[in-house]
């Protein structure tokens, strides 16, 4: 059974503090030390390579458990294969379009009604592992470590692509989480991400694993039940996403000793400078917003926590970051152009399935998609993502400038703006806001935030309609599925 400088890490960790908590998922409550850890993790490489398991093969993880997701998913990386995370909550049919996606070449999970009765088993901790040799691919046999993740795009805007990521890479994006938040043996994040996502993968496990603390883990986030949570276990740090913090802000409840929660840091999508504000002057918590993507291994920039900006997404950490024009020509401060990354968690086009993203570079930058700009002190802002970009008879519009300007109405709790085909002007804005509670008139509301609007924006910016809904469309990480409301725009259109 081979190991490598994962399980070095995790291996040194239980050596130094092998009594020291490091793991709890909140439905469960007990907590696993790093010397259990290094135990679990140990057991289930040598149990996954009884079962055939080698470097490079693909092995998909779906447990319901979280800590028995992260034992799994830690030993795959450990042995050098790849980790495949998949939805515990997923359908069979998602999840063999993962497997077919993937190349996968084994299945482990805990349901076993829906597996064939002659495939082998794994017995950990009382939970039953089902492993099903599934044959789409080659190993990865590049020349070095053939150890990783692959992951599956979000898919907002079309049809999800594999994303591989080596050990190396996640390593090294967590060891620049851990410094930028000053993270500590002292800390304990809480963290009600799902686990089949970078964020909650390299931000809340790998990151803790690397500063020596401790990390409560969720598969889902549950409104009610956070705040409690979050004391019973004496967090110093939350990991959550803007949606979440939406909810939060809307309830009740707080954390029953502020001055603990060192910082809430928030990523995965735009937070709104609203929510921001709101939080820290009810919680008086301060909120570190980052930026990172599945194809850097999560991070790329973060605020520093003595000097946070409201509206920046911080500054580059572990990963160069310039922001250039159409022809890749570096802009000055305060120009507005996409956001190009390079250096070492940047996705690799030669390794496993990442050949798609060769057309993503350009001169040995990676193409991101988004756009922004840099202040003269390095904070860089993100405007939103090019392909979001409303053209409106030759008038750039950016949603998020817009969207800000919406959200600063005190009925709503979530609000986007989308472009939709306009014949005479090519596209034009309208915008899809949630209020915050059942009463609310729609009339009156559309008229005021059409009022609101136009006192604070350029006309062209003004969206051309207003449609109340109860609630966003969202992936799993609170990401807001533009296409299917531009869809749903395009159809109300074509009714009038």
């Amino acid at each position: 059974m081979k190991a490598n400088g994962l399980w070095t890490i995790i291996n040194q960790a239980a050596h130094n503090h092998s009594t020291r908590r490091f793991l709890a998922a909140d439905a469960r409550g007990a907590w696993i030390s790093y010397g259990h850890l290094r135990d679990a993790v140990s057991a289930s490489m040598e149990g996954l390579s009884q079962a055939g398991v080698r470097a490079g093969d693909r092995v998909a993880i779906q447990l319901q458990g979280p800590d028995q997701f992260v034992m799994a998913w830690l030993a795959v990386l450990a042995m050098d294969a790849v980790a495949v995370p998949i939805d515990s909550h997923a359908p069979s049919a998602d999840r063999m379009r993962t497997l077919e996606r993937t190349g996968s070449h084994f299945l482990l999970h805990d349901r076993a009604a829906e597996v064939p009765s002659n495939l082998g088993s794994i017995f950990g901790d009382g939970v039953h592992w089902q492993l099903l040799e599934n044959p789409h691919g080659p190993r990865l046999t590049q020349v070095g470590p053939a150890g990783g993740l692959i992951l599956l795009t979000s898919g907002t805007t079309g049809d999800p692509k594999p994303v591989g990521l080596p050990t190396a890479s996640l390593i090294h994006t967590a060891s620049h989480v851990a410094r930028v938040h000053q993270l500590a043996s002292t800390d304990v994040g809480y963290s009600p991400l799902p686990l089949f996502h970078i964020n909650g993968e390299v931000v809340g496990v790998l990151a803790t694993l690397l500063a020596g603390g401790a990390i409560v883990v969720s598969d889902r986030f549950h409104a009610g039940q956070f705040w409690t949570m979050a004391n019973r276990h004496g967090a110093t740090w939350l990991n959550l996403v803007p949606s979440i913090l939406k909810v939060l802000i809307g309830g009740e409840g707080g954390p029953d000793s502020p001055a603990r929660i060192r910082f809430i840091r928030s990523a995965s999508a735009p937070l709104p400078i609203s929510t921001l504000k709101a939080i820290e002057g009810r919680w008086q918590i301060p909120v570190i917003e980052t930026y990172g993507l599945s194809e850097s291994a999560s991070q790329v920039a973060a605020n520093p926590l003595d000097a946070p900006r409201a509206g920046s997404v911080g500054r580059p950490v572990g990963t160069q970051i310039r922001v250039v024009d159409a022809f890749g020509v570096s802009l000055a401060t305060g120009e507005v152009g996409e956001v190009e990354i390079r250096g070492p968690a940047v996705i690799d086009a030669n390794w496993g399935p990442n050949r798609w993203a060769e057309e993503k570079y350009r001169r040995g930058w990676y193409r991101t998609g988004d756009l922004g700009w840099f202040d003269q002190d390095g904070y860089l802002y993100l405007s939103g993502r090019s392909r979001e970009l409303i053209n409106r008879g030759g008038e750039k519009i950016f949603p998020r400038e817009v969207e800000e300007v919406i959200l600063e109405h005190p009925s709503l709790v979530d609000c986007a703006v989308v472009g939709r085909p306009n014949e005479r002007l090519g596209e034009e804005p309208v915008a899809f806001v949630v209020p915050g509670h059942d009463d609310c008139d729609p009339v009156q509301l559309q008229q005021e935030l059409s009022r609101l609007v136009r006192e604070r924006l350029s006309r062209f910016k003004c969206p051309a309609e207003y449609f109340v809904v109860n609630a966003l469309p969202k992936g799993s990480t609170g990401k807001v599925a533009r296409q299917s409301l531009r869809q749903h725009a395009m159809a109300a259109s074509s009714k009038d």
